[in-house]
């Protein structure tokens, strides 16, 4: 009975202190897992390296950034792709963004931009229109962005909405190319004034814009403006180059005056 009673005791005993060492060598584990946690997030190793980003033609890259809430500074591995994603699609210029986590602690952002058509006076300030005709106030965060797209004064809202429809197709770099869109009330079916950035003058319709995709070509090809401004006719879809309205009003003059001599 005693050696029987001594073998119990003895395997209680080993079986505890197996369990002893069992629990101290997962406690060791789970200590040296916090250690190397608190040593890699307390050193610049766990920090984001870099943020790049792509696809935006409109907003600027430091702007993106900003509105993400990413830095430098933040873990790489706290980050969040769709909690990022979420925020940046907010913004009413962005119609979509996909946030992805790269090797060596890169987080590229790529976003979608909705198209600007232009930037117009209304209601007593700035506004960005879009082709959805969403308007976006323009205040000294965004102001910046009056440099990618021309400025639209005096056109109806109908005409507003024409010009939406017939830009929306339109590359964007064209639409870039635009400095300024005006109403041209002096000619009766191609009254919109178009200045282009490189000092060309086009004259159309609403309708005629579509034909600016050919623009460029039309630039480098045979159609110069030697002969005076661009004009793009909506119904044919013709582009040709003729002496500017106000070059035919001046000549006018010049001729009303040559008859009054002559009599």
């Amino acid at each position: 009975m005693n050696a029987l009673f001594h073998i119990r005791r003895n395997k209680k005993i080993t079986d505890r202190n197996q369990k002893i060492r069992n629990v101290c060598f997962v406690l060791s584990i789970i200590l040296s897992l916090v250690l190397i946690g608190f040593l890699y997030f307390s050193s610049d190793v766990s920090k984001i390296y870099r943020i790049t980003v792509e696809g935006n033609r409109y907003l600027s890259d430091e702007d993106i950034v900003a509105k993400s809430t990413l830095n430098t500074e933040n873990r790489f591995l706290a980050v969040l792709p769709f909690s990022i994603e979420k925020k940046l699609k907010e913004d009413p210029l962005i119609a979509g963004c996909k946030v992805s986590k790269l090797n060596n602690r890169l987080v590229q952002i790529f976003v979608e931009e909705k198209k600007a058509i232009a930037y117009m006076y209304e209601n007593g300030a700035y506004v960005l229109v879009l082709d959805d005709d969403t308007r976006i106030p323009l205040s000294g965060d965004n102001l910046y962005l009056i440099s990618k797209v021309p400025f639209l004064e005096g056109c109806t809202i109908e005409d507003v909405i024409l010009i939406e429809k017939n830009l929306k197709d339109c590359d964007y770099r064209i639409i870039n190319e635009i400095s300024e869109i005006h109403y041209y009330p002096q000619l009766k079916y191609q009254y919109l004034e178009l200045i282009m950035r490189d000092g060309n003058y086009i004259f159309t319709s609403p309708y005629g814009l579509n034909i600016l995709n050919h623009y460029f070509d039309m630039r480098s090809s045979h159609l110069s403006t030697d002969e005076g401004c661009y004009y793009f006719e909506d119904i044919s879809g013709n582009a040709y180059t003729s002496a500017c309205p106000w070059e035919e009003a001046e000549e006018a003059v010049q001729e009303e005056i040559v008859e009054e001599d002559e009599e």
